[in-house]
């Protein structure tokens, strides 16, 4: 009946939609708009076709979504042009294991990946005070930036690919009742990655209504200067890393390596992400202890380097704010 909750379901918005390659996708038509959603579920169909292209590139699948943005009617951006790379490191760590995908080779065939968009936090004791409440919109738009063939493989040759996508919604059953809902968005965002031989920080973005939940931090070999997330992630790139304000540290300055080896134990993942560090303020499941960076001048992550080698730092900041106010 009207009003009703009941358990989640998984809708689908369109399967085999074809994609442009090379070029930005806005997809803003068939979204089931009523219920309260818990995550998206993309799923990127790539097939390449292939006699003379050569050397495939490392997760090359992921680094084909250039970047991600998903926004509503009411000019909440939920997620802020994200790359693939992050958006997938960052569900492994939030169900503890790797979405399937498969590796891209030189070989011609079919290759698939699937992400999880989350909108809920699963790693907080209360996931659904970030619930996406559709019956709010009038339009919810995603916009996938497709890359190239030349993500996949060093030498492109003869080689082809087309991209097709397939989208389903996990929400709850029901609309949600009218005084119950969620008061913030979630919120990821990507600064401009950091040359660490010419930069020892990443400033954050300091506003009153903007609360950082969490950090994902890549450390990159060979990448491409300005490209976000591009190149060889290592672990020999930076000796420690840190939270700094100009009232103290936030987050004192540890040990890359050793953080690394706790984040592995702490969200149970299968194997240690090599050149990833996460810096979470709501370790604890709180979104209460998450900080915001209004009342600083300084509000960054820093670091000392360890070897560096055409090397670059790039973080994705997983934050909330309030929910902006019809009418």
């Amino acid at each position: 009946m009207s009003g009703s909750r009941g358990n989640t379901e998984l809708v689908n918005v369109f399967t085999g939609k074809a994609l442009n390659v090379g070029a930005l996708n806005v997809l803003n038509e068939g979204f089931p708009l009523g219920e309260a959603w818990k995550r998206l579920i993309l799923r990127l169909n790539v097939v390449l076709t292939n006699t003379t292209g050569t050397t495939a590139i490392s997760e090359g699948e992921l680094n084909l979504l250039k970047a991600l943005t998903l926004k509503t009617s009411m000019g909440e951006i939920i997620y802020n042009a994200v790359p693939g790379r992050p958006i997938y490191r960052l569900d492994e760590i939030k169900t503890g294991t790797p979405a399937v995908k498969d590796a891209i080779t030189a070989t011609a065939g079919t290759f698939r990946t699937q992400f999880n968009l989350w909108l809920v936090d699963p790693l907080l004791v209360r996931p659904e005070d970030f619930l996406l409440n559709s019956i709010r919109y009038n339009r919810i738009q995603l916009e996938l930036n497709i890359g190239t063939v030349a993500d996949l493989l060093t030498v492109v040759g003869d080689s082809a690919i087309t991209v097709t996508a397939d989208l389903y919604i996990e929400r709850i059953r029901g609309v949600l009742p009218p005084k119950v809902g969620p008061k913030e968005y979630t919120e990821i965002s990507i600064p401009a990655p950091v040359n660490p031989a010419s930069q020892t920080y990443i400033d954050i973005e300091r506003a009153n209504d903007l609360a950082i939940k969490r950090m994902l931090i890549y450390a990159q070999n060979s990448a491409t200067a300005g490209s976000p997330f591009s190149g060889t992630p290592a672990d020999t790139i930076l000796d420690k890393i840190g939270f700094d304000t100009d009232r103290g540290e936030l987050f004192n300055k540890v040990f890359w390596r050793m953080l690394n080896s706790q984040n592995k134990l702490d969200y149970r993942l299968v194997t240690a992400q090599v050149g990833i560090v996460l810096i979470d303020f709501c370790r604890d499941g709180s979104k209460m202890s998450s900080v915001s960076g209004g009342g600083f001048s300084r509000f960054r992550l820093f670091w000392d380097n360890g070897t560096l080698s055409t090397s670059q730092i790039s973080v994705a900041v997983e934050s909330f704010r309030p929910l902006k106010l019809q009418g």
